[in-house]
C-alpha cells in the first residue's frame, strides 16, 4: 500500500514536472519589443513588416506536447528506485516560430516616448518635433528625459494633414488662415500631432480653440459639427483615410498648411511636402500643399544590456536584407533609398551598433 502511494506521489510528481516543462518550451517571450502606433497608421505597419521580417530568421522554433515516450540515457530506459519506467512527453516541432519582435500599438508619439525612458521598452517610434521638444525641456530639468535616447533610423516623412468639411458656404476653411477663432482638435495630449499642432500654432500666430481629443473621436465630432477641424500627422497614404465609407468621403477635405506668418520658422524645422490627390483619388480633388515631420526609430541606451543591443542588431540586419521586399509599406523605400538626406536632416546622436549595416 505504501509502495502503490509512493508510486502515484511520483507519478504525480513527474506529469506535474512535465506539465512545466511543455509550458515552458510553449512559451518563450520575444527577445525585443516594440512601441509602435495606433493600428492602421504607418508606423503600426511597418513595425508589423519589422516582427515578419524577423520572424522566420530569427524566430523561436514552437513546439507542442505529443505522445508520452519512454525516457532514455545511454540507450537504455531510465527507472526509479521502484523499478517504473521513466516517460517523458514527446516535443513534436509546430513547424512554425514565435515572434522575435513583439509589437504594441500606442496612443500617440509622446506616449511612446515616455515608454521607452520609463519601462522595459527596447525600440519605439517618435516623431522628431517630439524629440526636440523635450531636449528643450530638459534645459530646465534636473534629469535629462531626452539624452539617452539615440537614433537607429530616420524612417521617413509623415505629412501634416488638416481635415475639414467640404464646404462652398461663406466662411468655410479653405486654408489655414481660416482657422482663427474655430475649434480644431489636434490629437489627445499622448499624441506627437498634439506638439505638432501646438508648436505651429505658436510659430504662425495663429489663434484657435484647442480641442484634445484623438482621431476616431476627432472624425466623428467633425461630422457633427461639434469642432471645425482637425489635424492628423501620419506617412501617406494613411489607411484610416483610403478605407473611409463613401458617406463620409463626400463630406470632408484637406486644406492647405499655407500660413502668412512664421513661414521662416515652418521651414527651418519641418519639411515642405505635398498630399497627393492620387493617394485619395476617391475624395480629394487636387494636391494639397503642406508640411512633413521627420519620424525616427529610437532606442534608449540607459541600462541597455548587452545582448539586449546584440539583439538590436540582429533585427537591423534582417531589416534591411528585406528592404525591397514587395509586400511591405512603402515608406520602406524611402527610409533606403533617401538615407544619406535624412541623417542630415537630424541634429541628433545615432545609435553607433547599427550604424555600419546601413553603410
Amino acid at each position: 500500500m505504501i509502495k502503490q502511494l509512493k508510486i502515484t506521489l511520483s507519478l504525480i510528481v513527474l506529469m506535474t514536472a512535465m506539465a512545466a516543462s511543455v509550458f515552458a518550451q510553449e512559451y518563450v517571450a520575444p527577445k525585443l519589443l516594440i512601441v509602435s502606433g495606433f493600428e492602421g497608421g504607418s508606423n503600426y505597419e511597418m513595425a508589423k513588416d519589422m516582427q515578419k521580417m524577423s520572424r522566420l530568421t530569427l524566430g523561436t522554433p514552437s513546439y507542442q506536447e505529443g505522445e508520452l515516450v519512454v525516457e532514455m540515457k545511454d540507450g537504455k530506459p531510465i527507472v526509479d528506485e521502484y523499478g517504473d519506467t521513466s516517460m517523458i512527453a514527446e516535443q513534436v516541432s509546430t513547424g512554425d516560430t514565435l515572434d522575435f519582435l513583439q509589437v504594441r500599438d500606442s496612443e500617440g508619439s509622446y506616449y511612446n516616448f515616455l515608454r521607452i525612458i520609463k519601462s522595459n521598452t527596447d525600440l519605439a517610434f517618435l516623431q522628431y518635433d517630439v524629440l526636440l521638444y523635450e531636449s528643450m525641456k530638459d534645459l530646465t530639468r534636473t534629469y535629462k528625459k531626452s539624452e539617452s535616447i539615440k537614433v537607429i533610423l530616420p524612417m521617413g516623412l509623415e505629412q501634416i494633414h488638416i481635415v475639414a468639411l467640404k464646404s462652398e458656404e461663406k466662411g468655410a476653411i479653405k486654408n489655414y488662415d481660416d482657422l482663427k477663432g474655430k475649434k480644431v482638435a489636434i490629437g489627445s495630449s499622448l499624441q506627437g500631432t498634439n506638439i505638432t499642432a501646438q508648436y505651429i500654432k505658436e510659430i504662425t500666430k495663429m489663434k484657435w480653440q484647442d480641442i484634445e481629443i484623438p482621431y476616431d473621436k476627432a472624425l466623428k465630432a467633425l461630422l457633427s459639427g461639434r469642432i471645425d477641424a482637425f489635424f492628423y500627422v501620419g506617412a501617406d497614404p494613411v489607411s484610416n483615410f483610403t478605407g473611409m465609407s463613401k458617406q463620409m468621403r463626400d463630406r470632408i477635405t484637406l486644406i492647405p498648411l499655407n500660413p502668412t506668418k512664421g513661414v521662416k520658422d515652418l521651414d527651418a524645422t519641418y519639411t515642405k511636402s505635398t498630399i497627393k490627390q492620387s493617394d485619395y483619388k476617391k475624395w480629394l480633388t487636387a494636391d494639397v500643399p503642406t508640411y512633413a515631420v521627420r519620424s525616427l526609430l529610437v532606442t534608449d541606451i540607459n541600462g541597455q544590456t548587452e545582448e539586449t543591443k546584440a539583439d538590436i542588431v540582429k533585427l537591423m540586419q534582417v531589416v534591411y536584407s528585406h528592404k525591397d521586399d514587395a509586400n511591405i509599406h512603402p515608406n520602406w523605400k524611402e527610409v533606403f533609398s533617401a538615407k544619406a538626406a535624412n541623417e542630415a536632416e537630424i541634429d541628433w546622436d545615432f545609435y553607433e551598433p547599427t550604424q555600419s549595416i546601413f553603410k
